[in-house]
């Protein structure tokens, strides 16, 4: 019965990923014709990631929402867990977000064009040049009034632990100047395991800390401030 439920799961995830990328990757597309900011096309992207949740029967509960700040843009950090990660951030934070993408995904018919509609910002992160120009294009789209989700490990985790903040996060706060808020992700990497295309329904849980500045007003410097928030995220990291 388990397999069977594993197999069902796995089943449908990949029907409706294919489906919803279909069709409301062209309704994105469609409203990115005529909003060239992007907005348009993102609330549709939100809605395909709510959607990809919720009929996969993932649950995501959100703890700390009052800590999002509505009227200005941030830069949210958090812990990289698994592929639902994503979906479930990009889904359950209810501001305008634009993610760094590897640029090869921007190639994927229908998803692919959705994402560059949606303002998204494609990245070769083993090309100097290139990653230099996503890094200028990322706090164009901060000034601009867009947030901005950021994976400080850089992939994700192999055994669940958090691993180590780089410091790209801390050098984009820092020219950006935006408030940076630490968000913890619990729960996603069982949904689907590294290297694996199965799918196990899981809860997830996003919990979302007060803010804080690494900017001239912080007396810590921007390195020990990032430190902070990974302590933060480790402390509410309590997998279950």
């Amino acid at each position: 019965m388990k397999y069977f439920l594993t197999f069902y799961h796995t089943l449908r995830f990949w029907i409706l990923i294919i489906s919803l990328s279909i069709t409301l990757g062209t309704v994105a597309v469609f409203l990115g014709i005529f909003d060239k900011s992007g907005n348009q096309s993102h609330k549709i992207a939100a809605l395909w990631s709510r959607l990809i949740c919720r009929w996969n029967g993932i649950k995501v509960k959100i703890t700390g929402a009052e800590n999002i700040l509505v009227d200005k843009p941030q830069i949210f950090i958090a812990n990289h867990q698994g592929y639902y990660d994503i979906f479930a951030l990009a889904g359950y934070l209810s501001v305008q977000l634009r993610w760094v993408s590897k640029s090869i995904l921007f190639r994927i018919p229908f998803m692919g064009w959705a994402m560059k509609a949606s303002g998204y910002i494609p990245v070769k992160r083993n090309n100097r040049k290139q990653s230099y120009q996503a890094f200028l294009n990322t706090l164009e789209a901060i000034k601009a009034g867009s947030s901005i989700v950021v994976f400080p490990e850089g992939t994700r985790s192999k055994d669940g632990s958090i691993g180590v903040f780089k410091k790209g996060s801390q050098l984009l706060a820092e020219r950006a100047k935006v408030p940076v808020v630490p968000v913890t992700i619990v729960g996603t990497r069982d949904i689907i395991r590294k290297g694996s295309i199965l799918i196990y329904p899981n809860v997830v849980r996003i919990i979302i800390s007060p803010y804080v500045t690494i900017d001239g007003d912080n007396k810590k410097k921007g390195g020990e401030i990032l430190q902070d928030i990974r302590k933060t995220i480790c402390s509410n990291f309590k997998p279950e």
